[in-house]
């Protein structure tokens, strides 16, 4: 009986293959002949399209079904995402909804428990129980006819759009092979990479902002790299919002992109959570930090801060109540109110300057601890 190995080699010599011409074949190339404008704008537009593909295609739409649009826009989100070659709509949105779901359990696909390399790249290179693999809990999806002719024709979308597309391109202003190096295998080098590190790099690098028990991290930096989807703290708070950069400044293009068409019709419903509740959990996150640093203290300063933080809480939840009370409201009334939507604008703006100013003195307190405990250490 043939013995089963750890890992799929097929997977293992294509996704070695990628990055080693992509990275190298590419580098190799531009010593030789140069470069020229179009490759650099080839591989930026087909990095945007192709990561749109799958930030607002197979993620936001397809697997959280964050909002809703038009069958046509369905299709052009498919066609982008097959461009990345991460696998159908209904394979990654299955492992997406099952990570979700079972997160940091042996049930997680992409488990970070298991280590950085498991949860980058080395669940996917590895050979895993049929049992495990199987594609469960995506029945909505296999409705759409853009998902069901992808899943006939993946590989077929894929090679003539993010393979024979660049050549073409190529061929016109006269150097195929540059434009498949730079369009096609860097162009999936940095989109499967840079999706690689929301899974593995920001469960390691950057600030749990809204929910301080989980893993999952907020950064900037790999947002950056992948159209908004860095701000992975939030999105594990908050899976179902069509946000994942929820402050106005966080660099979200799939957000931005995704409520201008809502403004003429194109994307409808976008679900995004309530304001006081994002408030809620990030009083919350600080507070479960503040109360993992408490074992350090001794006894008369934990009574001190103690104490204050339990003020502090207590007025934010007073602020916080109110808040939710007139949201209430405001969802029976009529939308035509204006002096009730004139008055429930100022009591917010109240509220979040309330909040602003319990969160500051909440972090003065968390500096004020971590000072005493660099102190006495």
């Amino acid at each position: 009986m043939k013995k089963e190995t750890t890992y799929n080699w097929k997977m293992v010599f294509v996704l070695t293959l990628l990055p080693l011409v992509g990275i190298f074949g590419t580098s190799i190339y531009v010593y030789f002949n140069g470069v020229v404008w179009q490759e650099p704008v080839l591989l930026l537009i087909f990095w945007f399209v192709s990561g749109m593909g799958i930030t607002m295609g197979y993620h936001r739409l397809f697997s959280h079904k964050s909002y809703d649009t038009n069958v046509f826009l369905e299709w052009v989100l498919m066609i982008c995402g097959s461009l990345a070659f991460e696998n159908t709509i209904l394979k990654w949105s299955s492992d997406h909804r099952k990570h979700h779901a079972k997160a940091e359990t042996e049930e997680d696909p992409y488990s970070i428990t298991e280590g950085f390399w498991h949860a980058h790249i080395g669940w996917i290179l590895k050979n895993t129980p049929v049992e495990k693999n199987r594609v469960v809990g995506v029945k909505d999806l296999e409705k759409k006819s853009a998902v069901i002719f992808q899943n006939k024709y993946y590989f077929h979308i894929g090679i003539i759009f993010g393979f024979l597309l660049p050549l073409f391109i190529g061929y016109v202003y006269g150097r195929p092979l540059g434009a498949i190096l730079w369009g096609t295998f860097l162009r999936v080098t940095l989109v499967h990479h840079a999706t690689f590190f929301i899974n593995s790099l920001c469960h390691y690098v950057g600030k749990r902002t809204y929910d301080y028990n989980s893993t999952a991290r907020d950064s900037w930096f790999v947002s950056f790299f992948t159209f908004g989807e860095g701000y992975h703290n939030y999105h594990h708070k908050f899976p179902a919002d069509f946000r994942n950069g929820v402050k106005w400044f966080s660099f979200d293009p799939s957000k931005w992109i995704i409520r201008i068409l809502s403004l003429v019709g194109i994307t409808k419903r976008l679900k995004r959570t309530k304001d006081y509740i994002i408030w809620r959990s990030e009083i919350d996150s600080i507070r479960e930090c503040l109360m993992s640093k408490f074992d350090l203290l001794n006894k008369d300063y934990l009574e001190h801060y103690s104490n204050k933080i339990d003020s502090l809480y207590k007025n934010a939840d007073d602020v916080l109540l109110k808040w939710k009370e007139i949201d209430m409201s405001f969802v029976k009334l009529s939308m035509q109110d204006k002096v009730f939507i004139r008055n429930m604008r100022k009591d917010i703006t109240l509220y979040k300057s309330k909040l602003k100013h319990i969160k500051r003195d909440l972090n003065d307190v968390l500096r004020d601890i971590k000072l005493k405990q660099l102190a006495t250490s």
